[in-house]
């Protein structure tokens, strides 16, 4: 379904964060072994992702759980994964279990033009509670969502996904653009932020609390 809507992309908001990188202290022997058996037992979760005509699209997830205040400080974990695309509608991620907790989604449609911004699933707008379902003609009527889901701690889980073409307000002119949803609504974390007609665009990592 054909649907026009215009993001202003300078409106965007953003969060900035301070990431600090630790070095690594190097580990030998029985004590090398140990993390590595640690990392391994860590439970993990086959995460799959459908969404029907939106061959080729890129996916990258994010994991960032913490404060405003700590992401100034640059005390927030953040994990992203490499970029899968999806290939006969789908896309699987191998993930550590809580990386799914405070996850976000981005996603690069084979049609986006220069928009400023990467596209992001909105796991819940506003008015809707968990389980509700949502279409194309409501979400474009939305004006806040979350862009962090709550996650989850099974082995398994598929996410059915809404990637649909929009024109959206680029950086120097109307472009194509995504709008990028769940059709049905997911737990999710705060906080909710401003969208223009549906799409949830970021310029940073999301900071999910």
């Amino acid at each position: 379904m054909n649907t026009s809507t215009t993001l202003g992309a300078k409106a965007l908001a953003t969060v900035a964060l301070l990431a600090v990188t630790l070095a690594p202290t190097a580990v030998t022997g029985s004590a090398a072994g140990a993390a590595s058996s640690e990392r391994s037992a860590a439970p993990r979760t086959e995460l799959t992702f459908t969404v029907d005509d939106c061959e080729g699209c890129e996916l990258q997830l994010t994991s960032a759980l913490g404060t405003l205040a700590e992401a100034d400080a640059g005390e927030v974990d953040i994990w992203s994964s490499k970029t899968r695309t999806v290939r006969d509608g789908s896309v699987t991620f191998d993930v550590p279990t809580r990386r799914t907790w405070g996850m976000s989604v981005a996603v690069r449609a084979p049609w986006e033009g220069f928009t400023g911004y990467r596209t992001t699933v909105a796991w819940r707008y506003n008015g809707n509670r968990q389980g509700d379902p949502v279409t194309l003609e409501q979400a474009v009527t939305k004006k806040r969502a979350s862009a962090c889901w709550e996650g989850v701690r099974s082995r398994e889980a598929t996410v059915p996904l809404v990637v649909e073409k929009v024109r959206v307000e680029g950086v120097k002119k109307q472009v194509n653009g995504s709008i990028a949803f769940v059709p049905v609504t997911q737990s999710w974390l705060r906080p909710m932020r401003e969208v223009w007609d549906g799409v949830l665009g970021s310029q940073d990592v999301n900071i999910c609390h």
